[in-house]
């Protein structure tokens, strides 16, 4: 089967290629097919990446992937086309959060741990064009960050972004008053080797993937106490050294799933989002490799993606692309199937 090329994505119509860009086909792989690739032609490793949902047309939506060794953010439509690319030095882990107040209106804020120079930088998504535009004021200065992520409280209302490298630090953005994004540090606490995180807003959770002992749960407020509970060991259900990327699925009632990148065995784990995180079985993708980070989304995104979309970077070589799955396809990969649900508002629940 050959592949089509849409700009400068290669789209899959029921497997993933290996041999993307030389038009030939690979010989079927287990796993879930991509149905897109993203891979612009200045990529070098996309190993992190956020999905945007588009305020009235979700079809417009967009995928922002990070890439720490061309030093620069790329944003995609949900065919592969490239919207934007953004300088950006070193980027690590990446992230947002909708309906930010910055400047008397609210704003959908991306945002990533700065690798060189130690910092937060904060972008801000023009929904019109779909691209973005540096709103911090270039003084959110960290310790050596390695990963990172957002956490919104509920409770309060504040917006968080916490870094991740040897120890995790949780600092509060907030509007200045001159239309910049500010942060101050609220809290920091010693970790082992860390760089996957992903904060769970609704039951007011953030989750840390320890790269050689698993995933830790704690309480996102920052009087919460730290470091709190390892609760997904390495060595049980599979999960290997290594552990990367985080992501959470939300189903209604506060229900839904939690993602694990687990990188050393070229699967992700999926886990029950609550309770005592049951595991509930594990899937490959084809053509991923080595994938650091992972997202997801169970907004329906049009005709492309209508019951959702799983998106994962792979270490293979061309650039190290993004891989865009739908959801549907991944659910029906395990047994007994996952849910799917497309009811939720993701403005609401991020």
């Amino acid at each position: 089967m050959k592949a089509i090329r849409i700009g400068m994505a290669v789209v899959l119509p029921s497997l993933l290629s290996l041999a993307v860009g030389l038009g030939h086909a690979a010989p079927r792989e287990a796993g879930v097919p991509a149905a897109v690739v993203l891979r612009d032609a200045a990529v070098r490793d996309q190993d992190d990446m956020c999905i945007w949902v588009h305020p009235t047309d979700r079809a417009r939506s967009t995928v922002i992937a990070s890439d720490k060794a061309a030093g620069k953010l790329f944003v995609y439509d949900l065919a592969g086309k490239t919207v934007q690319t953004v300088p950006a030095v070193k980027p690590g882990n990446i992230d947002l959060r909708y309906d930010f107040p910055l400047g008397g209106k609210k704003v959908d804020l991306v945002a990533f741990n700065q690798r060189r120079g130690d910092q937060i930088w904060v972008y801000a998504i023009d929904p019109a064009t779909r691209t973005l535009r540096r709103v911090d004021d270039g003084r959110i200065d960290t310790t050596e960050n390695y990963g990172g992520a957002f956490y919104r409280s509920r409770k309060t209302g504040k917006l968080y972004f916490l870094v991740t490298c040897l120890r995790a630090e949780q600092y509060e953005l907030f509007d200045n008053g001159k239309g910049k994004v500010s942060g101050r540090l609220v809290r920091r606490w010693p970790t082992g080797y860390t760089e996957g995180a992903v904060g769970d807003d609704e039951h007011g959770r953030i989750y840390l993937g320890e790269e050689d002992r698993g995933i830790w749960e704690l309480g996102g407020e920052p009087n919460d106490p730290a470091p709190g509970k390892l609760i997904l060991p390495v060595g049980k259900n599979g999960l290997m050294p290594d552990v990367e990327g985080l992501a959470i699925y939300p189903l209604p009632k506060g229900e839904g799933y939690l993602l694990v990148s687990n990188q050393s065995r070229n699967r992700f784990n999926v886990y029950a989002r609550t309770g005592d995180h049951r595991f509930l079985g594990a899937f490959s993708v084809q053509g991923a490799r080595d994938t650091d980070g992972i997202d997801v989304t169970a907004a329906a995104l049009g005709k492309a993606f209508p019951k959702g979309l799983f998106a994962c970077h792979s270490s293979t070589s061309g650039g190290c692309p993004v891989l865009l799955v739908r959801w549907e396809e991944v659910a029906a990969s395990l047994a007994p199937k996952l849910k799917i649900d497309t009811s939720q508002d993701p403005r609401s629940s991020k």
